[in-house]
């Protein structure tokens, strides 16, 4: 029974054997009919491969070093095979963003009532434009009755101290009275102008004009706990909680202003491109809808990325003498991105993508059509051209001078792989090309660019 068991399971190892092979076998006769219906010759896929396309494993083919592919001249032709040589990024990238404009937190004004208040009445609404000492609210305060009675009884204490030391001073000079009591008076004196001082301050503070202090004496009762809050900036108002009728205390925003001689414009780069953007650099901010153009430069970068867009946020102030623009206008913005050195620039269809690991085929020196397939890193990349990031301990990265193949590329990669088929190289005994990025390889599926 044992002896059966095992029987079984060769057999059917080798029957899945046999059709890996078969299949393997399939997709090299796929390809190579591809690559003769490129040169024309009348190949088909069931008709055995031409000598000249393929070498049996003990040719030349074996001696090549590790990531080396060779062409013949037929199959230099047939394929089209188009080079080109890398160069040096000289122009700077632009990266093509959306952004929006906002008020500069910096310079908002919020109203507050720096005490306990009920709202009369609301003298200006939200989108209000207003100017500095434009009057906003009608406020009710017995706390601001009362701090003006303070200030009434300190200022009518230091009335009398004052007549008090002006009456006796000449006396003192003329030994009519000791000189200790001047000393005294003096004091006196000197203690309640402070205290006057200080009461009047405190009105300044709760937002008084100088003009509505002096006339704190000539009010009764209730108009002593009556206001008038005014703003302490030009500017529009981007907010009003106020409710007449209500009651709000010290810590309640009542309004909120914001100039409008400049505006932010805020803007967000994804995750990718976030490292690329600093301080410093050009952009141009385009308004759509006003053809207007403003050029300007980064003044500021978060240092997160927000967890929901996957993106970091940018921004730049712009002026607004006229106060054309307001907040929460679309803009495009233009970032651009000045060369960085080591880095170059290759055209698009010369690379090839593997598994989301990126190769080209850099031409060796010397006689004949060989190619080493080399993993590169991508530091931008268009519909037209990549920019290649220069060498590090994980990448060589490119050579300015090197000569690439760009039409042929992918029949290079399949070539590469057909190599390894070949010569019997199976994936768990080569070394990975992704396994400095630690993930397990996967099956090749090749993307055309």
């Amino acid at each position: 029974m044992r002896i059966g068991w095992k029987i079984l399971v060769v057999a059917l190892a080798a029957a899945g054997l046999a059709g890996w092979l078969a299949v393997d076998h399939q997709s090299r006769a796929r390809a190579l009919s591809a690559w003769h219906q490129l040169s024309g010759s009348a190949h088909h896929a069931d008709e055995p491969p031409r000598k000249d396309w393929v070498k049996s494993p003990g040719e030349a083919t074996s001696t090549l070093p590790r990531g080396v592919v060779e062409l013949t001249d037929a199959q230099v032709q047939a394929i089209g095979l188009r080079t080109t040589t890398v160069k040096t990024q000289t122009e700077p990238v632009i990266l093509r963003l959306t952004g929006v404009t906002d008020y500069d937190p910096a310079t908002l004004t919020l109203i507050r009532s720096m005490f306990d208040c009920r709202i009369d009445k609301v003298l200006v609404g939200f989108g209000a434009v207003v100017k500095a000492g434009d009057p906003l609210l009608e406020v009710f305060s017995t706390d601001l009755a009362q701090t003006k009675s303070d200030y009434e009884t300190a200022r009518s204490q230091w009335i009398r101290d004052k007549k008090v030391l002006d009456y006796k001073a000449p006396l003192a000079k003329s030994e009519t009275i000791p000189r200790k009591e001047l000393i005294e008076i003096e004091n006196d004196e000197s203690k309640s102008r402070l205290l006057m001082k200080l009461a009047r301050d405190k009105l300044l503070v709760y937002g008084l004009t100088e003009k509505e202090v002096e006339d704190v004496e000539n009010e009764d009762g209730v108009q002593k706990a009556r206001l008038i809050l005014r703003s302490r900036a030009d500017g529009i108002v981007i907010k009003r909680s106020v409710v007449p009728g209500n009651y709000y205390d010290a810590k309640d925003e009542l309004m909120e202003i914001a100039p409008l001689d400049h505006l932010w414009v805020r803007g967000s780069v994804s995750e990718l491109d976030a490292d690329k953007v600093e301080i410093g650099q050009t952009l141009r901010i385009i308004f759509p809808y006003s053809d207007q153009t403003i050029t300007d430069e980064v003044e500021g970068i978060d240092k997160a990325i927000d967890p929901e867009t996957r993106s970091a946020k940018f921004r730049t102030s712009i002026p607004n003498p006229e106060k054309r623009f307001k907040a929460g206008m679309f803009v495009r913005v233009l970032l651009e991105i000045p060369p960085k050195p080591g880095e170059t620039v290759i055209p698009r269809e010369s690379m090839v993508s593997v598994d989301r690991l990126d190769f080209v085929f850099v031409q060796q020196p010397g006689p004949g059509h060989r190619f080493e397939r080399r993993k590169i890193l991508v530091s931008k990349e268009t519909s037209d051209w990549v920019i290649v990031a220069r060498a590090t301990t994980e990448h060589a990265g490119l050579k300015v001078g090197e000569t690439l193949a760009v039409t042929g590329s992918l029949i290079l990669e399949q070539m590469h792989e057909d190599r390894l088929t070949i010569e019997g190289k199976k994936s768990s005994d080569r070394p990975r090309d992704d396994e400095s990025f630690g993930r397990p390889e996967k099956s090749v599926t090749i993307k055309l660019h």
